[in-house]
């Protein structure tokens, strides 16, 4: 982060605060108020123990945020909330106030000093250098692949340019690629997975992939259910939008629920949770949508019944990598 950055930051902090102080000094002979983020705080006998947690909460933050900038350390989101529990009493509090502040100050999260737990995965034609310690990682060298850390990290170009990016929604669908030879048979491709919705770091480093690799196709692969789909659309209005088009949703398709053959009914499930037909309903009526996903989706409104990724090789009769997704990736290539 460079210098300007910071000292934009700690000043506007302690403006803010001093803006607090100077309020609090006209009491009790005016009712100041004083506007935080949007926020009327009045100081007089009306207000209530929600208005002061409110408050409260917000000026913790801030003077988490000017110790952490002023001393260039970090802290785990988590770790905030775990700080003081009895005063945000739910993590979603002091996330929404990092929020806040960032996009007050036109910043990103790390600027400010946090970090999140690290959740996603990545693996083979990579390399990136970690800006804080100067270390560079080979990913093609870590056969379980490398944890993407919410840090400074800037990827750098391989000898040999990725020939496509494969994204995958879930843990144990990276883990199965990985152990039946993904990377050995596209030796020069690159893997990830959020483990479900995909963090801060994991996206930010998919941005950073495909503005290096500019031209180099992004596949998405998950579920054949709507909370795959709504992970797919994340992976995309994540992207700078002269990207987004790069993106290829690879399946599970709900239609392939009628066209993969070694599939038994037993293997796809029916949907009967209401809160999902409302997701589905509402999906299909949105107007941002490929009008593919949006006919794909409307196969679950028709059909009644979604499907794991496991399902295409847990019975033994067909192979993830050589049967489904060979045959996938040489449709779009």
């Amino acid at each position: 982060m460079s210098d300007n950055i910071r000292f934009k930051i700690l000043n506007t902090i302690e403006h803010l605060c001093m803006l607090c102080v100077e309020q609090m000094y006209k009491l009790p002979s005016t009712s100041p108020s004083m506007i935080l983020n949007g926020q009327n705080y009045e100081w007089n006998n009306k207000i209530d123990d929600k208005d002061r947690r409110d408050f409260t909460q917000y000026i913790y933050v801030l003077s988490t945020i000017h110790r952490l900038v002023r001393t260039q350390s970090r802290m785990n989101i988590r770790e905030l909330f775990y700080s003081q529990v009895n005063l945000f009493r739910h993590q979603r509090v002091s996330d929404n106030i990092i929020e806040q502040i960032a996009r007050h100050l036109c910043v990103d999260r790390r600027q400010l000093g946090f970090v999140a737990t690290a959740k996603g995965f990545c693996a083979g034609n990579i390399q990136y250098r970690n800006l804080r310690s100067g270390d560079i990682v080979d990913c093609n060298q870590l056969s379980n692949g490398q944890l993407i850390v919410d840090d400074d990290v800037e990827i750098i170009e391989t000898e040999h340019r990725i020939s496509f990016i494969l994204v995958v929604e879930k843990d144990t669908v990276f883990q199965h690629l990985l152990n039946n030879g993904f990377l050995i048979r596209y030796r020069n491709a690159c893997l990830i997975t959020g483990r479900g919705q995909p963090d801060h770091a994991t996206r930010s480093f998919l941005q950073q992939l495909s503005r290096l690799y500019n031209d180099t196709p992004i596949y998405i692969l998950t579920d054949c259910d709507i909370f795959g789909v709504l992970i797919a659309c994340t992976y995309q209005s994540s992207l700078n939008e002269n990207y987004r088009n790069r993106i290829r949703w690879l399946g599970v398709w709900p239609e392939e629920l009628i066209s993969l053959s070694s599939l038994t009914i037993s293997q796809t499930l029916p949907i009967t949770d209401e809160r999902e037909r409302r997701m589905i309903n509402r999906f299909i009526q949105r107007s941002d949508i490929n009008d593919e996903w949006r006919r794909q989706v409307s196969f679950f409104e028709q059909h009644q019944r979604k499907m794991e990724i496991e399902a295409i090789y847990e019975n033994g009769t067909k192979s993830l990598i050589d049967d489904y997704l060979h045959a996938k990736l040489m449709g779009h290539r």
